[in-house]
């Protein structure tokens, strides 16, 4: 309940943002005005710049009180005021209000519904709704009225000021601040109406989601009983509001807003809980959802003849909840993806036997696990695709078909193509990582061939699937390296034997040594012996080359991550060994043998565990060879079982300013990854902070961004802050 809440918000907050409104509306608090368009106070599409009248805001008042529920219960009989016939929008209002005590007519019996309201006037009437009296007001009209209201939170944000005439902009705030406001007997007004007051902020959500309707789902032809302002697909924007058969929808009149889900979810299904005859979830192709109302339990029940062993498509609405259940030909799905993990078992229902399951990830971000026949074989990171008919699913393996283009700057095509407004776009990796991707975050990305893996066309010629191959780099995994002396530290042995001094650094013949006699143990001088100079020669060369990656200086490493200073060409220069120190080594075999060279691969070849801080947390990688990342940021690349796979050091940067997701360095523009980590670094230690705690005048801030192919990468994945004092 509570994720369906906060999406449901979510997307009112959104539905709020690209009402028809005027310019005005971009400086108004988003969540008071939703709330008091939910409410019924202002209307959609209201100029919110245009000042407010008095009928009106008496309406304000009402809405924003326990009599909004009797409004109807008043009736159109009777003139309270000369002014005011029962015929009028506003009597009903004006009547609640006057009852009430919060506003008052003129001497002369009328009531001047179309009069201006002040701002005096306006914190007047909500202190009356907060049941301040006059004896609880020091001083006299209006200055005791204005002063209690800025005393207790009434004209926050309020620009306006005494005498100036209140605009719906205004009167929304005042009413929205009054929720968060204690009335007179000390308690918070808006837990009165049944929000949830805390810290000075207001949970609308109970009543936001009153103004819902859904869910439904649609037939041939369904049309929607009003024009909606905003739609939202899959929760995406959307241009269309058409209906196809099949797709789940909510709406809210108030808000004008309608919500389409086209999600699908295939297969037989395995389980029910928390009985056959009265079911309330159910599980399908490994993943389990919860039933949306009992019309769909009693589908699935047992009594019905429904439950395990059934083939079915459901129809999934908010937050995945099955809006439906289709089953027969109707039910027939087909989805895409990408395989995860096979697995085999032992099972012994009918004698002993192998099942084999295979998960995959779809491209509509579900995870399928379906049995398939043991002797088939679907390696990790393969293409596939699920078809489910009434007789079960079947996988089948599917030939890459690529296409190539840029995606336009509103993700809405690719190429000359036109992306579906629900289009599924499936980030993959060939070691069969996964993840679903908005299409607003790979646009204006360039796609080669190489990029896409797979796509397919809908009945309008749109691509509605998309798979590609690791385009955005965000199923790397991103941290920073506690350890800077992680390769180093192990060093001493390779370089002192390849330098003559040995791993202790006496240079006398020590394990590993090419020389039988008693080098220097000066750079280079790995041999006083008979050895030649061409290998001596060589032998210094090797040991220059591991040296540089190896045992970088402090002044070059250390201090150019601390304050940001570091030269790009030098980093460079250091990382640059084409994936592990494994290729040092290798492009000097032609140049040495023996001792040398064996210390080299079985260094190199070793392996090394890094500890690294990754989302804030600890975490160490074991790798079989040694790759070149020396200190602050790094990306790992891992298979599905968590093996490291690769390690890249990622490329830093000084940050001069910050933006909302954004930081600018040297005049470049990068953006910011949404999952983004930030650092404090202090005496060699991490500390996991949030970037609003740092800022680029009090700290030096580095940037760590990927700078290794992908399309759509260059993203700082990671921030280290250094306190400048």
């Amino acid at each position: 309940m509570k994720k369906r809440i906060l999406a449901f918000l979510l997307a009112v907050s959104i539905a709020v943002s690209v009402l028809v409104l005027p310019v005005s509306a971009a400086s108004i608090n988003n969540t008071a005005l939703q709330t008091a368009i939910t409410l019924g106070a202002v209307p959609t599409g209201q100029e919110l710049s245009a000042n407010i009248t008095r009928g009106a805001f008496a309406k304000m008042l009402v809405s924003f009180s326990t009599y909004r529920e009797s409004v109807g219960a008043q009736g159109t009989v009777g003139t309270l005021y000369r002014d005011v016939p029962g015929s009028s929008e506003w009597a009903p209002y004006i009547r609640i209000a006057v009852q009430q005590g919060w506003m008052n007519g003129y001497t002369d019996g009328s009531f001047r519904p179309d009069n201006t309201v002040t701002l005096e006037e306006a914190c007047a009437a909500v202190l009356k709704m907060l049941s301040y009296k006059t004896t609880d007001l020091t001083g006299s009209f209006p200055q005791a009225q204005l002063n209690k209201a800025q005393q207790i939170g009434l004209r926050d944000q309020l620009t306006c000021t005494q005498g100036q005439a209140m605009t719906y902009e205004q009167c929304t705030l005042l009413l929205y601040n009054a929720l968060r406001a204690n009335t007179a007997s000390g308690s918070a007004y808006g837990s009165s109406l049944g929000f949830t007051v805390s810290n000075g902020q207001v949970d609308t959500s109970s009543v936001l989601l009153k103004s819902r309707k859904g869910p439904f789902v649609a037939e041939e032809g369904t049309q929607l009983p009003f024009t909606p302002v905003s739609v939202y697909r899959n929760d995406k924007v959307s241009a269309s509001a058409e209906l196809n058969k099949y797709d789940v929808y909510y709406y809210s009149e108030s808000l004008q807003t309608v919500w389409v889900y086209t999600r699908r979810a295939a297969g037989r299904i395995t389980a029910v809980s928390p009985s056959a005859s009265a079911p309330t979830a159910l599980t399908v192709a490994g993943s389990t959802y919860s039933l949306g109302s009992s019309a769909v339990a009693s589908k699935i029940s047992s009594l019905n003849g429904g439950g395990v062993g059934e083939v079915v498509t459901l129809l999934l609405g908010m937050d995945n909840e099955v809006a439906d259940v289709i089953t027969g030909v109707e039910a027939d799905s087909v989805f895409y993806g990408v395989v995860q993990t096979a697995t085999r078992s032992l099972v012994e229902d009918n004698g002993a036997d192998v099942l084999q399951k295979i998960s995959v990830m779809c491209t509509d971000g579900i995870v399928r696990t379906v049995n398939i026949d043991k002797s088939l074989n679907y390696p990790t990171g393969w293409l596939v695709e699920i078809s489910v008919t009434p007789e079960g699913e079947q996988v089948t393996a599917i030939k890459s078909k690529s296409v190539s283009g840029t995606i336009n700057d509103t993700a809405t095509a690719l190429g000359d193509y036109t992306l579906a407004d629900d289009v599924q776009i499936l980030e993959t990796t060939s070691e069969g990582l996964a993840g679903t991707v908005r299409s607003s975050r790979i646009a204006g990305t360039k796609l080669n061939a190489l990029a896409v893996r797979y796509y397919t066309l809908n009945e309008q010629g749109q691509i509605d699937r998309l798979i590609l191959n690791d385009v955005t780099g965000d199923l790397w995994k991103y941290g920073v390296l506690d350890d800077v002396k992680n390769l180093a530290v192990n060093a001493g042995s390779i370089l002192g034997t390849l330098t003559g001094s040995g791993s202790s650094g006496s240079g006398n013949g020590s394990s590993g040594n090419s020389s039988s006699g008693s080098g220097s143990g000066s750079k280079g001088d790995s041999s006083s012996g008979s050895g030649s100079t061409g290998g001596t020669t060589n032998t210094t060369t090797v040991a220059d080359d591991l040296r540089s990656v190896l045992v970088p200086t402090t002044s070059e490493i250390l201090w150019g991550v601390i304050d940001g200073s570091l030269l790009s060409t030098v980093w460079n220069r250091i990382t640059s060994s084409s994936g592990s120190l494994l290729s040092i080594g290798l492009k000097q075999l032609a140049k040495i043998t023996g001792q040398p060279m064996s210390t080299i691969l079985n260094f190199v070849g070793g392996g090394a565990t890094y500890i690294c801080y990754v989302n804030g947390s600890q975490a160490s990688f074991s790798t079989s060879v040694k790759y070149p990342v020396l200190a602050g940021g790094l990306a790992v690349r891992q298979n599905v079982n968590g093996t490291v796979k690769a390690m890249i050091q990622l490329m830093p940067m000084k940050i001069d300013k910050v933006g909302a997701a954004s930081v600018m360095s040297n005049g470049t523009r990068y953006e910011t990854a949404d999952d983004m980590q930030v650092y404090l670094w202090y005496k060699g230690q991490y500390y996991a902070t949030k970037l609003s705690e740092v800022n680029s005048e009090g700290y030096y801030l580095t940037g760590w961004y990927d700078n290794f192919g992908c399309a759509a990468g260059k993203r700082v994945r990671v921030i280290v802050a250094v306190k400048k004092d």
